[in-house]
């Protein structure tokens, strides 16, 4: 890559920040029009399409064995560290500053929204593409597709949607940042099996959101990291 050729690099997340938070500001805004039955009845409704959203990821694995793997290990990992107490806190911590309910709503909506919006394959192609080139065809594409939804699931689940906006600078600025250390890790193998991991994860979001079952889906994180891990061995025994 020539010097210079990459000056726009890291304007796709920055045109995805804000369309989530515009799109955020607008969900709250009809949600708070919204009668309680009728927004309990909206929640239930984007439960079963984060349900839906999660089965559609979770098949974009090519070997559901790597899922299961990934997923094992990661949670017993992410339970030895207890992420979802550290996760809690920071949520309890930003709900108490930032919203009105104190009812963990907040950090439910930042974890539902967070994992939609960082785990899929525009965000890593489109991240890796932005940071090698400065191309962000992918990222704006993907920005306007989290902007609407956004506007649906704040609507729904109130202001922890618009949080995930940091979610998006850290996981997707960092994916751009270093993009040029990735290009040979983030294959289309590895992204398969991390879109199916993230997609497991999401369902499980959609479970708690009716109420089903409520899991510990934050432990599950370093499920993500486990499966390039597990891709990449089998990759190499392989060879």
């Amino acid at each position: 890559m020539k010097k210079g050729e990459n000056m726009t690099g890291g304007l796709g997340t920055l045109m995805n920040i804000v369309t989530v938070l515009i799109g955020g500001s607008v969900g709250l805004i009809l949600g708070s029009r919204l009668k309680k039955s009728l927004n309990e009845a909206v929640i239930n409704a984007m439960a079963l399409v984060v349900i839906v959203i999660g089965v559609q990821m979770a098949f974009e694995s090519k070997n559901i064995l790597i899922v299961l793997a990934s997923l094992v290990i990661g949670t017993i990992i992410g339970e030895l560290i207890n992420i979802d107490s550290y996760v809690s806190q920071i949520g309890n911590f930003m709900e108490q500053k930032f919203s009105k309910d104190k009812d963990g709503k907040f950090a439910r909506a930042f974890v539902t929204a967070s994992l939609i919006f960082c785990v899929g394959p525009l965000t890593i192609l489109g991240s890796i593409q932005d940071g090698l080139t400065g191309d962000y065809k992918l990222l704006a594409t993907k920005s306007m597709l989290d902007g609407f939804t956004a506007v649906m699931f704040a609507s729904a689940m109130g202001v922890g949607v618009i949080f995930s906006a940091l979610s998006i600078f850290i996981i997707q600025g960092g994916l751009t940042l270093f993009a040029g250390t990735l290009i040979g890790v983030m294959t289309e193998a590895v992204i398969a099996e991390i879109t199916g991991v993230g997609g497991v994860m999401v369902f499980s979001i959609g479970l708690g959101i009716l109420g089903i079952k409520k899991l510990k889906t934050v432990n599950m994180l370093p499920a993500l990291i486990i499966a390039p891990m597990i891709v990449l061995f089998i990759s190499n025994l392989g060879k």
